[in-house]
């Protein structure tokens, strides 16, 4: 049963840009200058929101040096987890605080352990609505680089970050990365209008969301994933047939550069079933032994990509501007 509440804790504005609808935040509420523990706080009672009349929660970690300039603006990344999972499994399994200290981390619990998109999610969660929800309600909480806000995520949670990108919601983040992405809600290079910079790695003997589906998964029907990576391409304005492939031992490397740089990224991991890849195998994901495929680390692979775009140097950005007041 869905935890109701009468009224919602977060307000929100919108701004018309031409004949698109961008959703906007408040920047009078702001969290810099505040102080948090650093390191990774799993605490759910202490993190937690209101989004459309639904209690959600998150966890989060704040970088070592965070209290030392309170106006200190940080880049920030929400990372979503797969079906069945929950936010500190997903901290287990990309574990980005071991490679910088340099990232505000958020890992989001979905409702009942489930992602908006596929058919098995909760009806009536909407989970666009909430990340725009946490967004705003972090505002108000840390000190965030607007600039620098990025998606991340993991079968059904990548999934979602692909649905993230294809929505108005997903305005406000700069870059996109998905592994194993579950992408029941992108079927068709016209279901979406958007440009974005999009990175994604799969194993090619992925049981559970196939790199060559032949039949529906267990939310829905499904694309070819290499389909899928032409999409994003053609997408964002480049020749589909023009990709740069480069073979690596163990997995393959296609990019598209349609901006300038490398805006569309896909890395095909030859023996890997359905895992976060991993060299070390010290992630959550490579419990499972069909996880032991060491040909490719991937979260450092996210951050590099990451580096590259800002949301003003992002593919599509429009002249959009955040509503702040003075």
């Amino acid at each position: 049963m869905l935890t109701r509440f009468t009224t919602s804790c977060v307000t929100l504005a919108a701004y018309m840009l031409g004949s698109e609808a961008v959703a906007l935040v408040d920047r009078h509420a702001s969290g810099c200058g505040k102080q948090h523990s650093s390191g990774y706080n799993s605490n759910l009672e202490e993190h937690r929101l209101v989004s459309k009349d639904v209690l959600r929660n998150y966890t989060i970690y704040v970088p070592t040096s965070y209290n030392n300039d309170p106006q200190k603006q940080w880049p920030l990344i929400i990372d979503y987890h797969g079906n069945g999972g929950n936010g500190s499994q997903q901290h287990d399994n990309s574990r980005y605080d071991k490679y910088t200290d340099d990232y505000l981390l958020v890992y989001p619990n979905g409702y009942e352990e489930h992602w908006q998109g596929p058919s098995y999610a909760v009806p009536g969660i909407d989970d666009l609505q909430f990340t725009t929800d946490l967004l705003a309600h972090l505002r108000t909480e840390y000190c965030i680089d607007d600039e620098r806000i990025y998606a991340s995520g993991k079968s059904n949670g990548g999934g979602f970050v692909d649905t993230l990108a294809c929505s108005d919601n997903g305005n406000e983040f700069a870059a996109f990365s998905m592994a194993a992405a579950a992408l029941y809600t992108d079927l068709s290079v016209d279901g979406c209008p958007y440009k974005r910079a999009i990175l994604e790695s799969h194993g090619a003997a992925d049981n559970t969301i196939p790199y060559s589906p032949t039949k529906s998964g267990s939310g829905g029907a499904l694309p070819q994933v290499a389909d899928w990576v032409r999409w994003w391409a053609q997408r964002n304005g480049c020749d589909p047939t023009q990709a740069e492939v480069v073979e690596k031992p163990g997995y393959n490397h296609t990019s598209y550069s349609c901006q300038g740089a490398n805006d569309v990224e896909h890395y095909k991991i030859f023996d890997l079933d359905h895992c976060w890849p991993s060299s070390s195998g010290d992630n959550y994901d490579y419990e499972n032994p069909r996880c032991d495929d060491y040909s490719l680390d991937f979260t450092p692979v996210v951050l590099e990509f990451y580096s590259r775009w800002t949301l003003s140097s992002a593919p599509g950005a429009k002249d959009w501007r955040m509503w702040k007041g003075d």
